[in-house]
């Protein structure tokens, strides 16, 4: 266990060293990289996470969701302590407010739930990812308990070329990506 958190330590710190520019350059190539994606123009419903300023910015991605009139919808968790995190819809990125550990999210007023089922995209987060798909999150456990409920859905992580690390240990309730896109290509995952 402890190697999976030096592994987040180290990742988050080469993800903090980032200058604003390297960030931002590269989140747009992402952006690109993703509205071209085929796994991405066939999906009606996307989930998509709302970065934090080192992450990969993905107020880009949500605004062409919102574009290409997909459903968007986003994390919510109403008590953290529970470690559960359902999907709430999003038809305006204006509506946002500060929600769970200060991250963006709709408010308690506006929450209106996406069953899981209907998700069909979903664009993961993480600290650490390799090449198989395997993912090192911010160590809460939300994503894989909330990826178990989706089964369907493809699942896209983007990350900067830093995050990307030759091997991750994984666990049995580790869900991986199907896919990783980086600023200079995607990447299949397989085990």
């Amino acid at each position: 266990m402890l190697l999976k958190k030096e592994l987040r330590r180290n990742a988050l710190a080469k993800r903090r060293a980032m200058s604003h520019e390297q960030r931002d350059a590269e989140s747009h190539c992402i952006a690109e990289l993703l509205k071209d994606f085929e796994l991405y123009k066939k999906a009606s419903c996307v989930f998509c996470y709302v970065s934090l300023e080192d992450e990969v910015h993905t107020t880009e991605i949500m605004e062409q969701v919102l574009r290409d009139g997909k459903k968007l919808c986003i994390p919510y968790i109403a008590e953290p302590q529970s470690r559960i995190m359902t999907a709430a819809r999003v038809r305006a990125l204006s509506e946002l407010t500060p929600g769970a550990f200060d991250i963006l999210s709709v408010s308690e007023e506006s929450y209106q739930e996406v069953s899981p089922q209907e998700i069909d995209f979903v664009v993961v987060p993480g600290t650490a990812f390799d090449r198989k798909g395997h993912r090192i999150g911010m160590g809460g456990g939300y994503y894989d308990i909330f990826l178990e409920k989706i089964p369907k859905a493809a699942l896209v992580a983007v990350a900067y070329e830093s995050q990307v690390l030759e091997e991750i240990k994984v666990m049995d309730h580790d869900i991986p990506v199907d896919y990783l896109l980086l600023h200079n290509g995607i990447i299949k995952c397989s085990e």
